[in-house]
């Protein structure tokens, strides 16, 4: 089999646990794998103003599917190429019924990050690192109210995000949100529910991308290890995680690797690309 894209995950398995970092070994790894002509695709739950400065700043980097497969993006040329994205009725019933909750809501609208001013302090209380708090402000956009920006976005909505949600209401939004129509529920690390159009998903922007740079499924190298992953994983012809992936996840990969912490990409490039 001849790998032609190389598609990874960012969080959990090419950023060490600390969701910033890429390691030496995984950039060498990244920029050999450049080296040989593979085109190496960031697939990711974050949107497109939210990738890790580390990996913008990867040379050959060119494409990314982003918001969990809802845009996929020329990197170059700082352009859309393919987009899924909830309609305004179906959004609209998404943050009613999310509304009531005592949650921080994100809004994924045209890369950037839309949130209300007056849910912030429910992230600030969460006590993460300054680095991590930083990254949450990357491509973020403030707003009064985001019922009335879903009235009038900006840019079709990609994905709402509602990060570590408090153990005490976790159960009750997923089963909120199991009952609306129209979304696809998924989650990229714990605690978090991220909601989509039906149907979207990174097997369906991977798919897009595959299709649009003439590559075949069985050409493909996959690396992710959450639940958002899945679809990517088998639509790949090799799909490969790290030893901290769930058991689902595990369960479809041709091969496990060591943890994220332990450079499971690069270990994976060295042994399938190179």
């Amino acid at each position: 089999m001849k790998i032609k894209l190389l598609a990874l995950d960012m969080d959990g398995t090419t950023l060490k646990s600390d969701h910033v970092t890429v390691s030496p070994a995984n950039r060498a790894a990244i920029e050999a794998a450049n080296a040989r002509g593979v085109f190496v695709v960031t697939a990711t739950g974050r949107m497109r103003h939210r990738l890790p400065e580390a990996i913008e700043q990867t040379p050959g980097l060119h494409y990314a599917v982003t918001c969990n497969g809802a845009s996929v993006f020329d990197l170059r040329r700082e352009a859309p190429l393919y987009a899924n994205p909830i309609p305004m009725d179906t959004a609209l019933r998404v943050f009613d019924t999310l509304a009531p909750f005592p949650v921080f809501i994100e809004i994924y609208s045209g890369g950037f990050d839309y949130v209300e001013r007056g849910r912030i302090p429910y992230i600030e209380a969460s006590g993460f690192s300054e680095s991590r708090m930083k990254n949450l402000l990357r491509g973020r956009r403030t707003v009064e109210d985001q019922r009335e920006y879903l009235l009038h976005p900006a840019a079709p909505v990609e994905k709402f995000n509602v990060p570590y949600l408090p153990p005490e209401h976790q159960q009750a939004v997923w089963e909120a949100m199991r009952g609306v129509e129209g979304v696809a529920l998924t989650s990229s690390v714990a605690q978090n529910i991220e909601i989509n159009a039906a149907g979207t998903d990174k097997g369906d922007g991977l798919r897009f991308l595959c299709e649009y740079l003439g590559v075949a499924p069985d050409e493909v190298m996959a690396v992710g290890d959450s639940r958002n992953d899945l679809e990517m994983l088998t639509f790949a012809g090799l799909a490969a995680a790290p030893a901290n992936a769930t058991d689902d996840i595990k369960a479809v990969a041709d091969w496990v690797g060591p943890s994220n912490d332990d450079d499971c990409v690069a270990r994976a490039i060295e042994r399938f690309l190179l």
